[in-house]
């Protein structure tokens, strides 16, 4: 018995003691202003009356409600005697008060996730800054948000018949995208196989860029008249009727340059009107509601590029084994089941055409044109006054020409005459629609902490990279070099739409884009010919080295851009 006094004492000294961890927290609670603090610590109890020892473990309970507020509690109060609660029922206090607030602090993880994509989205479009997780804390938990996005509140279901709309609209995207790769890939392949040169080709990629342009700034006459979801399956079938109508000739032996070109130039109109009337319709389906509109904006565009990955390659698949005219047979029954899709959703009432039906077509087009000149002239007087958007400008049309040429006008090039195999220019714009796919990801993740500086610097860099094509024809080497060289140009791309729609007014915002977008265009058209030229005009070698030096140049104004932008932010 002796030799277990000793070990008895010490084990009932220890139990008596605080824990470590209860102690430093009540050494913090006494050495804190109580100014600054609700008062928290509880005075210790005395012994119960008939003079056995506390239970083991117990101490000042922190999860312990506050008996007074800290303003009604004097300092001089006496201590209330407080029944201790024992181990068990303080860890069971602790768990509980865990499992709650976890479960009203989180949202379902679907919606978490739609919660974060449409913080992250609204972060890109720069419609909310980004607030210091420090400050945030420091400020103490943030007021509800009356916009019912607040994590502490559910989502408020979408109503089942906008759900079909959406989801109407989605699968039209996706058929729509689909068809579209398979001509933006056959038609210049096409070409090269049947009429020759790279000229040619640069020549269609300028009628169709123009084309669409043009229509896209007539479209909003149209959509006066008729419906918009009318206006856009209109566009989407007039498309299949013309590449069906490419597929005729072309079976007969009677396709020529002289009938190629009209009829791609009308794909080029019909696709602008229908990309106008395309983005005309969400309003329409989920009101004003920005929240619904970013979640809508956000998924569309993980549908769009995931179904430009699938139409690139049965694209490409559908070349090696049956050449690019019978490709193009892909593109009718995709554009026709999108059309019906398109066709089908139903939006709310809208007005009557009434007396502005009647008006003339063509003083309309005039004015549309007269005005997106006009819109033209004042954007470049925005831009060019104001240093930073001189900047802006130059990252963000120098990029836009370098994707355009290397899409249009490389990839089928460098797959024909290069890799000898027209079908590997499908897995070239496969790896080029997962990099844009990756790069909006990334964006939509990351948008709180890279600014667009950064961004458009890693699209200069990635620019280099296409040099890998003048000194290797492997694939494994090629393909990350396309999916790099996009996924840096998208996330820069989008950025710096974001920092352009929130730097300047909504008045002064559509003549801006309209300037960089004719800018682009036209730098895109005069590029095409000279490119195009020179790959007729020399050997192959020496003409990709020439238009990769001319990449690497335009790369250097992008990299000098970034550094001067970020030099602007500081």
């Amino acid at each position: 018995m002796r030799r277990l006094r000793l070990p008895l004492a010490a084990a009932l000294a220890a139990a008596c003691w605080p824990a470590p961890s209860t102690a430093a927290v009540m050494q913090a609670v006494r050495t804190a202003p109580i100014s600054g603090l609700p008062c928290v610590a509880i005075p210790m109890p005395p012994l119960s009356p008939s003079g056995n020892l506390l239970p083991l473990g117990s101490g000042p309970a922190l999860l312990s409600p506050q008996l007074l507020p800290p303003s009604l509690a004097p300092a001089s109060a006496a201590a209330v005697p407080v029944a201790a609660p024992s181990v068990h029922e303080r860890l069971t206090a602790a768990a509980s008060a865990v499992a709650q607030s976890r479960d009203s602090a989180a949202l379902p993880s679907s919606e978490a996730s739609a919660s974060a994509s449409e913080s992250q989205f609204r972060l890109l479009v720069g419609e909310e800054t980004a607030r210091s997780r420090v400050a945030a804390w420091t400020d103490g938990p943030a007021a509800p948000n009356p916009s019912g996005l607040s994590a502490a509140e559910p989502k408020k279901p979408l109503d089942p018949e906008k759900g079909r709309r959406v989801r109407g609209m989605f699968a039209g995207t996706a058929a729509m995208k689909i068809g579209m790769e398979t001509v933006t890939l056959s038609i210049p392949l096409l070409v090269l196989q049947a009429m020759g040169g790279a000229t040619l080709v640069a020549g269609l990629v300028i009628v169709y860029g123009v084309a669409q342009a043009a229509f896209a700034g007539a479209a909003g006459n149209l959509l006066d008249r008729l419906p918009v979801q009318k206006v856009l399956a209109g566009a989407v079938v007039s498309q299949a009727a013309l590449v069906a109508a490419v597929i005729t000739l072309g079976a007969t032996g009677i396709l020529t340059a002289w009938t190629l070109f009209p009829l791609y130039m009308l794909v080029g109109g019909a696709v602008g009107i229908a990309e106008i009337s395309r983005h005309s319709i969400p309003p329409l389906i989920l009101g004003h509601d920005e929240a619904a509109l970013s979640r809508y904006n956000a998924r569309l565009h993980i549908f769009y590029e995931v179904a430009g990955v699938v139409g690139a390659l049965a694209t490409g698949a559908l070349i090696t084994f049956v050449g690019p005219l019978w490709a193009l047979a892909l593109q009718p029954p995709a554009y026709l089941l999108s059309g019906l899709l398109y066709w089908r959703v139903r939006l709310a009432k809208q007005d009557a055409p009434g007396p502005r039906f009647l008006r003339p077509l063509l003083p309309g087009l005039r004015e549309r044109i007269s005005e997106y000149f006009k819109d033209m002239k004042a954007g470049a007087g925005l831009v060019f006054k104001s240093g930073r958007l001189r900047w802006v400008a130059i990252a963000f049309i120098l990029p836009q020409i370098v994707h355009r040429l290397i899409e249009g006008l490389l990839a089928p090039i460098f797959a024909k005459r290069v890799l000898l195999d027209p079908g590997a220019a499908g897995y070239l714009l496969t790896a080029s629609n997962m990099g844009e796919l990756l790069g909006a990801v990334l964006l939509l993740r990351y948008a709180a902490k890279i600014k667009a500086p950064k961004w458009v610097k890693w699209g200069a860099l990635a620019m280099v990279l296409s040099w890998v094509m003048a000194f290797t024809h492997a694939l494994p080497f090629v393909l990350p070099a396309f999916l790099l060289m996009s996924m840096t140009w998208s996330a820069g791309d989008l950025s710096l739409r974001s920092d352009v729609q929130s730097s300047l007014g909504a008045k002064d915002q559509p003549r801006a884009a309209s300037f960089l977008y004719g800018a682009f265009v036209l730098g895109a058209a005069a590029a095409s010919l000279g490119l195009g030229a020179l790959l007729d005009l020399l050997p192959l070698a020496f003409a990709l080295a020439g238009v990769f030096s001319l990449f690497t140049a335009m790369a250097a104004a992008v990299f000098y851009a970034s550094r001067r932008l970020g030099a602007l932010e500081r």
